[in-house]
């Protein structure tokens, strides 16, 4: 059996998320504890989110890339004949993707992650920004009302393109509630409001892409063997491509829908397994590639059930 991997995205966190893995898995522990030393966290302690230190981007970045590239590696050791057909993920998921394929080293990768989630503290500190998801709209129209809610000086945008059934908008959060209003206006009512701390996919976040185009500059890519899907490009990341696309990636819309319909009928994967918090991309799936069956794995008895069909 083939899988494809769907790695999870911020927003995706909950409070004690990856601690049963820790007190389950002597291997899953040390993962996070190696991961821990690279990004400068204590990621046991962020992941209890005690002090609601999950709130902040830079926090939860490197929390959800560990916990969903430690299980990555879990599933690897506990079953290590699996075929893994392709891998994509939603936004800050490509980070876990590109690591679990080992497209960087672990430590440089690591800290490339922790300087992209403190750029992007900075900026979403810097401007006030917001988001909200839009259920079951035209995507022309919501354009269309974007364009009518922006001026010169405030801009709001379609930020991702999710699914079918879901678009999110992004910008300046007094752009964004004009938008929000004339969306209701026109008979639009499923708009929802997003927990996030800034415009992610934007162009509030340009001294973020300028920044992290400084520092991919130097780095060295790995060959990598498994495809790793751009929710910029909505085509597999190259060596080539692969920090331009990276820099770019935080100020352009995702296409997670069109990245997964593109790793499905290139690579054919007989089941989509979300690793990592929440279960976003396995209802994202279900609505753009209902052929083939999704599952969550976040939690450690969801993780037995999975290698026991795996096995």
């Amino acid at each position: 059996m083939k899988i494809g991997i769907l790695f999870s995205g911020q927003g995706a966190q909950f409070s004690g998320m990856g601690i049963d893995f820790c007190q389950k898995s002597e291997f899953y522990r040390s993962q996070i504890e190696q991961l821990s030393q690279f990004s400068g966290h204590d990621l046991i302690k962020l992941f209890q989110n005690k002090n609601q230190e999950l709130n902040q981007t830079s926090n939860v970045q490197p929390a959800i890339v560990a916990m969903s590239l430690a299980l990555f590696r879990l599933l690897q050791h506990d079953v290590p004949t699996i075929e893994v057909a392709g891998m994509i993920g939603l936004s800050l998921g490509e980070y876990s993707a590109l690591l679990a394929a080992q497209a960087f080293d672990t430590e440089a990768g690591m800290q490339l992650l922790q300087a992209r989630a403190d750029y992007m503290q900075q900026d979403a500190d810097r401007i006030p920004g917001a988001m909200a998801a839009v259920m079951k709209a035209d995507e022309q129209e919501v354009a269309a009302i974007c364009r009518q809610a922006s001026t010169p000086e405030q801009f709001v945008g379609i930020a991702n393109y999710n699914s079918p059934k879901q678009l999110v908008i992004g910008g300046e959060k007094t752009a964004v509630d004009r938008a929000v209003a004339l969306l209701q206006e026109k008979g639009i009512k499923r708009v929802m409001t997003l927990k996030v701390n800034g415009a992610f996919h934007t162009p509030l976040f340009k001294p973020t892409s300028q920044k992290l185009a400084q520092h991919l500059q130097p780095m060295s890519i790995l060959p990598w063997k498994i495809p790793v899907i751009s929710n910029t490009t909505g085509v597999p990341f190259t060596a080539a491509d692969l920090k331009n696309t990276l820099a770019q990636q935080v100020i352009k819309p995702t296409h997670f829908a069109e990245g997964l319909t593109y790793l499905c009928h290139n690579y054919q994967p007989d089941l989509l397994v979300e690793l990592g918090p929440g279960k976003t991309l396995t209802r994202f799936a279900k609505q753009t590639t209902a052929e083939i069956p999704a599952v969550s794995v976040e939690n450690w008895q969801q993780y037995q059930q999975f290698i026991e069909q795996m096995k």
